[in-house]
């Protein structure tokens, strides 16, 4: 006799307790147990029952946003239909044996897999770390984070350019005078290339600090490449002074910079003891019968029975030839290919026995029976499995044409405009007096281009007369003058605003919308929403079916005593 709670999902026997996972953290047994589980019973759904203690745990899971309604007795129905509307989907999921989907299989046995390793990580190399304070100090002064720079530059547009002005500099001409005369950011070098500021490592980047970290007070450092909005520059730089910078401003990055160098060490240390303990012993000649049997793009063919032959052993463990390709296929997610033997040897060493002699000490260690760890891949099953089954049972039935493309596209020109852009010309000026007298030219009709071109700091802003073309995909780069044109229209004038670089005065020129044209990205854009909304009406309907096939009850009278 099968027991009313218990449902089975897919063959095995280890997969039973998936319903149990959704539902709770345990299911109904038979006798005593079931006649306890029937009276707080709050539905019936096919064969299994969902109990009050499912329903609660449930209810604590998901999110505050699918537990609103207007009563409390509207969001326990609300709760509850989507608590059965799983357990539909699991009952499904079972009857058309989801588990044994090849891509069900391997995303599950990726995502087992790759969080016994973090576990095992956590356990054994984490937890073992120490960080004394003495370290936090040393690498605190041997990292150079103890000294906040501030440098000159004087940015130019190529590297030849930037290799003759190391030469002049050199040769003992006026580190201020060229920079004021032949630097491109034009902010600095009005203060003959200081930037006026002290900087710590860390607030540098990595290119700029691999050649002014080591220089003293005075010296020139070689051409930086650097990066920008409008390309890439060269930057000659040169430490005009230095303070001492207090540890607190670096003491995070230090400590998670030591905590990942005692990872890496330990987990070196532990592989090579790993790889000690368990001494492999490699077999030549099955290295060269998988090199034999590699056939057309490296791909193995091995004959009946060869699959069985021992490649490698390790401990008392062994590892056949079938394991092997295995194992490849499961690291590096796609089939194996066999170039030669110095290439299996390299694989076998490098990534397939490393990864087998961490999965003993895993096995031996018994981290998957730890509670944590099987409560959370139980609800990675039932996710995957969710997601699978809604793949093969409505995704791959769905098809998108041409004329819905199109339809979609004509139906909603809201979704294919391209975000609404202030056009403004910008003026950027060091003094406030400077910046209400251009405020007060532009009000009374000067050329804001004009202006730009003749007083704005902005880099890069003789490119283009001073123009900003602001959007959400602009602001986070002028974000006070962003939030200050959303209330003007064109022809207003703002300003004087006080932001990072000065004070900004600028003109709206003009408010666009464009809506983008019937190219191919718009298609694409447009076969997505429409695929998305077919799929979602139709795994909605999909759900409302599978009540006709699982009968639902409600056992009212439990229900209200929640």
């Amino acid at each position: 006799m099968r027991c009313r709670g218990v449902v089975v999902w897919g063959r095995s026997a280890s997969t039973r307790l998936a319903l149990a996972a959704l539902l709770g953290y345990g299911f109904a047994g038979c006798g005593e147990q079931l006649q306890k589980t029937r009276e707080s019973v709050v539905a019936e759904v096919g064969d299994a029952v969902i109990t009050v203690a499912e329903f609660k745990a449930f209810s604590a899971r998901i999110p505050q946003g699918m537990k609103q309604g207007e009563s409390n007795e509207a969001v326990k129905r609300k709760v509850l239909k989507s608590l059965i509307d799983k357990t539909l989907l699991v009952l499904e999921g079972a009857a058309a044996e989801i588990e044994q989907d090849s891509s069900f299989k391997r995303d599950l046995a990726r995502y087992e897999r790759s969080g016994l390793m973090n576990l095992y990580v956590q356990r054994e190399v984490m937890a073992k770390i120490r960080i004394a304070p003495e370290e936090v100090q040393q690498l605190y002064r041997e990292s150079g984070r103890d000294r906040a720079l501030r440098l000159g530059g004087i940015m130019i547009e190529n590297l030849q350019e930037a290799e003759a002005i190391i030469e002049r500099l050199n040769a003992g001409e006026d580190f201020y005078a060229l920079a004021s005369d032949h630097s491109l950011h034009e902010s600095s070098a009005a203060n003959g290339g200081d930037s006026g500021i002290y900087q710590v490592r860390d607030q540098l980047s990595p290119a700029t600090v691999e050649q002014v970290l080591d220089l003293e007070i005075g010296q020139i450092s070689a051409p930086v490449r650097e990066t920008f909005e409008d390309g890439d520059y060269y930057i000659v730089y040169k430490v005009l002074d230095e303070i001492p910078a207090p540890l607190s401003a670096s003491e995070k990055v230090v400590v998670e910079e030591l905590t990942i160098r005692k990872r890496t060490e330990r987990l070196e240390t532990l592989g090579d003891s790993l790889r000690l303990a368990y001494a492999p012993k490699v077999r030549e000649e099955a290295i060269a019968l998988l090199v034999e049997r590699a056939v057309a793009y490296g791909f193995v063919a091995l004959k009946s029975g060869e699959g069985d032959k021992i490649l490698c052993t390790y401990g008392d463990r062994e590892l056949t030839l079938q394991g092997f390709l295995r194992k490849v296929e499961a690291i590096t997610e796609r089939k194996a290919r066999v170039a030669d033997g110095a290439q299996v040897t390299a694989m076998l060493h490098d990534r397939v026995l490393p990864d087998l002699f961490f999965a003993a000490e895993i096995e031996t260690a018994g981290l998957s029976r730890d509670s944590l760890f099987v409560a959370d891949l139980y609800l990675k099953r039932e996710e995957l499995a969710l997601d699978a089954l809604r793949r093969i049972e409505v995704d791959q039935h769905l098809s998108v044409s041409d004329e819905e493309i199109r339809r979609f596209y004509d139906e909603h020109p809201e979704k294919f405009t391209m975000p609404e852009t202030v056009v403004a010309i910008e003026i950027l000026v060091a003094a406030d007096t400077l910046a209400q007298r251009l405020a007060q030219a532009l009000k009374d009709g000067a050329d804001p281009g004009e202006l730009a071109i003749r007083h704005t700091l902005r880099e890069g802003a003789l490119h283009h007369d001073g123009t900003l073309n602001l959007n959400i995909y602009t602001q986070s780069f002028f974000p006070d003058i962003y939030r200050v044109v959303q209330g003007m229209q064109p022809g207003h004038v703002g300003g004087p605003l006080k932001v990072d670089a000065g004070y900004s005065v600028f003109k709206v020129i003009d408010r666009t919308k464009e809506l983008t044209p019937f190219n191919d990205e718009a298609q694409r854009r447009a076969r997505a929403y429409v695929h998305i909304d077919k799929s979602k009406r139709a795994y909605v309907k999909f759900v409302r079916d599978l009540r006709q096939k699982y009968p639902v009850k409600i056992i009212e009278e439990n229900l209200q005593k929640i």
